[in-house]
């Protein structure tokens, strides 16, 4: 039987050696039992060995950032240059997930713990976060966007998740701030807990967001602070081991010596945008290329030479794992530092003219400023229109009244204020709702309460004033004050120009009368919680004396605006030998409080300096100037939101950018172009009867008796109205003796262009466009019409003057030096246009300024009194005809080799005569510095023109 088992084992087996399958199948037993070997060897005999060995490597380049070139002026002194400063980061860390369960939360929890840790240190040291959500945050708890159009949605995409806006939903699309904000602390997105503050949440939301951005780079540092303190360094850095994913690193920050004086033309830098990334990236080579974490120039010279500010990044090349930890750096190339500007600019020139402006300024407030309650005199300021004006400029603050620190007297003025206010919100309710008061039988007041209503109701998109029939009964009984605000709105929404569907209400259909009430309703639940209309019931407690002149002087002293420690005139005060006025009169004459606290007319202004040889700019002022280095690197919230809501409005380069009529000072042109048309010679006389009547209606010359014959010098000299009108009405007048106006405009505007009047002055900085006179040649020709230009530009056509024809365009940069020192750029300095006049036409226009100076100025004035002779022409511009008039003064010096032309304007400055004596204080600093130790400004200096 055992044989017979055996027989047959041994026939299978000789059978199956006899077949080619046989030996496959032995082969690829073979081959498994190795691969079961090695699979037994890798992971459990020596599987913890191999992984703890094994690493994921990827190979990525990191820009290595260059250090930013320096801004110097022409004397070599630092004016920008870069700082060493600590910033923090937060990344992703490999041990946030033990982390987590060890604490029993998850691993977004506890990111959110940590960065809230962090916060509160921040803030606990003085500091702040570098990032913010677009999302706003108001008194009243609720959420706005502070973007808008295609920033926002950008934001949308990134929040939702979505490759483009028509990805998103409708609800995605149109969701609120709050729905926003509730989605991303949702556990769809970062699980924010509601142990948190909405203010804290956001903060929290901000730092989440911005490294949540950088989720697929996680060996890119995301920065959340900058410039941070060495307290909270210190604090972050001894906490590290609960800190996870915090890391504070050392780099570079702008900093802007004397910021207030320069700030406008250096401008600053700040984190590249959406929008910048993608402009610059489309013009560079991809290892040129910006990231999201760059700094780049916003304003300024920073901005327009970005170019050769940045440097050149170096790079490093690493292998990472896939956490984004640095394995290993393989290839590095090291970064180049930017190029340095050496700028035009001389800095002591400069300060001295920012402060010289300044002082003109509070000395033409002084000598308009009146011990009166009002005045209807356009001139007068009234002393209550400078205690009104610490409410309205925000240097009182109306909020810190209320304080739980408050001073006695805070609290009792924030006391009258309330009642005040409460008893101002029912006269208008009984106005709005039952009496319907026309505004004839309203006291001043109450109609400016009642086109403040209207100002409301047209900022918040409810009211279209545009599209109210100008011509209308009704809209000019209105502007008349025969009729009601009641009846006027009602007849607003029979023309269908009031729109309440922003206005949150409980039905689909109103008539007249309900929506009446809807309006009303609403604007006084808006009053309630409205910063504007609360410094009007200021202003009109100041008026009624429900608020004195002492008290807010206090307030002045409460709010540490003065201090009473230190300031010498505080006894004074307090013991009655100074007057509420005298005390207000004094502070202003010391700069304690100073024109741009108060912006009241005037309180700003410009001066340019130029060297008519070369058209480089020495000094360009603008007043009121602000702080770059709390804008540079990293935004200061509330230093911007201060600057942003001075009505001085700081951050605007009147030298560049705000353009008045140029008045007389344009007569030089006229003269120009007369003398090159040949309609008047060096030796024409015209005579000035007071009024120019071959044009109707009839300009008149502003000495109303006429100046009688005068030749061209003369006519420049006391600015005689007459004398230009009819060299204009020449230009104007063709071959055959008809007057026709665009053939004059035409010949003002060839010339306006020779004397680079119709394009930028060429300052390498933000310049508005001017606008040449298209109308009216007789009254363009005594710069009325609609002539229009900026401070810088007027520099250049007087330069051009006083060169005698050369017009070149206008430079704040001197050179460019690289790292190595080598000259990679020096300005060249060649006239872009000339004008062709002879030497003697030249020679009487500039006697004529000449004499304008000498003859036409008191022989008292300091410009008449230093070591250089001074050819200039004033000008007076009126843009309002319930504000004083703009002053303008052009000019050059030395009269008989010009080596620098002084431009200098003051919106609402009165009379030019103040321009002028604001001129004579910059010459005598740079020819006869001795004559300001006995300086005497009069703030009022009168001059016609």
């Amino acid at each position: 039987m055992i044989r017979d088992i055996l027989e047959i084992i041994k026939d299978f087996i000789v059978e199956k050696l006899k077949s080619r399958i046989f030996y496959v199948t032995l082969f690829f037993l073979c081959l498994s039992g190795v691969l079961v070997y090695r699979l037994f060897n890798l992971q459990i005999i020596n599987g913890e060995k191999y992984q703890s060995s094994f690493q994921y490597k990827s190979l990525k380049t990191v820009s290595v950032k260059a250090t930013r070139g320096k801004i110097f002026d022409c004397n070599g002194k630092l004016l920008a240059y870069n700082e060493s400063s600590y910033n923090l980061s937060f990344t992703s860390n490999a041990d946030l997930t033990e982390a987590a369960d060890k604490k029993n939360m998850s691993v977004n929890e506890l990111r959110n713990e940590i960065v809230y840790k962090t916060i509160l240190i921040l803030e606990q040291n003085g500091d702040s976060l570098s990032v913010e959500l677009p999302i706003k945050l108001d008194a009243n708890g609720n959420m706005k966007f502070t973007i808008s159009g295609s920033q926002l949605n950008t934001f949308y995409m990134n929040v939702y998740g979505a490759s483009s806006v028509d990805a998103l939903t409708d609800a995605q699309k149109n969701a609120t701030a709050r729905e926003v904000f509730d989605y991303m602390r949702s556990d769809e997105l970062f699980n924010i807990s509601g142990d948190y503050s909405d203010a804290y949440v956001l903060k929290i939301l901000a730092v989440r967001y911005e490294v949540w951005l950088n989720r697929y780079q996680q060996y890119m540092t995301v920065d959340i602070a900058n410039n941070i303190s060495q307290q909270s360094y210190a604090a972050i850095t001894e906490n590290m081991d609960t800190l996870l994913g915090m890391d504070v690193s050392i780099e570079s920050n702008r900093v802007y010596n004397d910021a207030i004086y320069f700030s406008h033309i250096i401008g600053y830098i700040g984190n590249i945008s959406n929008e910048e990334l993608e402009e610059y990236n489309a013009k560079l080579d991809e290892n040129q290329q910006y990231d999201s974490n760059d700094m780049v120039g916003k304003l300024g010279l920073e901005q327009s030479y970005e170019d050769q500010l940045r440097g050149v990044d170096g790079s490093q090349k690493m292998y990472v794992d896939n956490m984004g930890k640095v394995l290993e750096i393989i290839e590095k190339t090291d970064s180049v530092a930017g190029n340095d500007i050496y700028l035009t600019l001389d800095s002591d020139l400069q300060k001295y003219c920012y402060n010289a402006l300044e002082k003109e300024l509070s000395y033409i407030l002084l000598a308009n400023l009146k011990n009166v309650t009002t005045s209807k005199e356009k001139e007068d300021i009234p002393i209550t229109d400078v205690y009104s004006a610490f409410f309205d400029n925000n240097i009182i603050d109306i909020k810190a009244l209320n304080a739980a620190n408050a001073t006695d007297n805070e609290k009792n003025v924030y006391n009258t204020f309330v009642s005040s206010k409460q008893y101002t919100l029912n006269a208008l309710s009984d106005i709005l709702k039952s009496s319907h008061t026309e505004l004839y039988n309203l006291s001043d007041q109450y109609k400016d309460y009642m086109e403040f209503i209207c100002e409301t109701l047209s900022s918040n998109g409810i009211y279209d004033s545009s599209a109210v029939d100008k011509d209308s009964d009704t809209y000019n009984n209105y502007v008349n004050d025969k009729i009601s605000l009641y009846e006027y709105l009602k007849y607003c929404i029979s023309q269908g120009v009031i729109d309440i569907t922003g206005i949150q209400t409980s039905s689909d259909y109103y008539d007249t009368d309900e929506i009446y009430n809807v309006i009303v309703d609403y604007v006084l639940k808006e009053f309630e919680d409205d910063s504007d209309f609360d410094k009007r019931v200021f202003k009109y407690m100041i008026l009624s004396g429900e608020i004195t002149g002492s008290q807010v002087i206090y307030l002045l002293y409460d709010q540490g605006i003065l201090n009473s420690t230190t300031d010498e005139d505080y006894e004074e005060f307090t013991s009655g030998v100074l007057s509420n006025f005298e005390f207000i009169y004094r502070k202003i004459k010391k700069l304690e409080i100073t024109p741009a606290m108060l912006a009241l007319d005037p309180c700003s202004g410009s001066i340019v300096v130029v060297d008519p040889a070369t058209g480089t700019v020495r000094a360009m002022v603008s007043y009121p100037s602000y702080d770059n280095n709390k804008l540079t690197n990293v935004i200061d919230p509330d230093y911007y939101a201060k600057i942003t809501e001075d009505k001085t409005t700081p951050m605007y380069n009147r030298a560049t950018m705000q353009r008045t009529a140029p008045g007389s000072t344009y007569k030089m042109l006229i003269a120009a172009a007369g003398l090159q048309e040949g309609v008047i010679d060096v030796g024409s006389v015209i005579t000035d009867y007071g009024t120019f009547s071959k044009v109707v209606p009839s300009p008149a010359c502003w000495l109303r008796s006429g100046h009688g014959t005068l030749g061209l010098a003369d006519a420049i000299e006391v600015s005689c109205n007459g004398f230009f009108y009819e060299v204009g009405y020449r230009l104007a007048t063709d071959s055959k003796g008809v007057y026709q106006d665009a053939q004059g405009i035409d010949k003002i505007q060839k010339y306006a262009s020779l004397f680079g009047l119709d394009q930028k002055s060429g300052v390498e900085i933000e310049e508005m466009d001017p606008h040449v006179s298209d109308t009216d040649a007789v009254r363009s020709s005594i710069g009325q019409g609609t002539n229009n230009y900026a401070p810088v530009q007027l520099a250049r056509y007087v330069t051009t003057i006083a060169n005698e024809g050369n017009c070149y365009d206008l430079t704040l940069v001197n050179e460019i030096k690289n790292i190595d020192g080598r000259t990679v750029y020096k300005s060249d300095n060649v006239p872009k246009n000339t004008v062709d006049l002879t030497d003697g036409q030249w020679a009487v226009i500039k006697q004529g300024m000449r004499q304008m100076v000498s003859e036409h100025t008191s022989p008292s004035a300091l410009i008449n009194q230093i070591n250089v002779n001074v050819a200039g022409k004033t000008g007076t511009a009126e843009e309002d005809t319930t504000r004083p008039d703009h002053a303008l003064f052009v000019s050059f010096a030395p009269y008989e080799n010009p080596e620098v032309s002084v431009t200098c304007v003051i919106p609402h400055g009165y009379t030019s005569g103040n321009a002028e004596e604001l001129a004579g204080m910059v010459y005598a600093y740079m020819y006869d510095p001795d004559k300001l130790d006995t300086l005497d400004i009069t703030g009022n200096n009168q001059m016609s023109d």
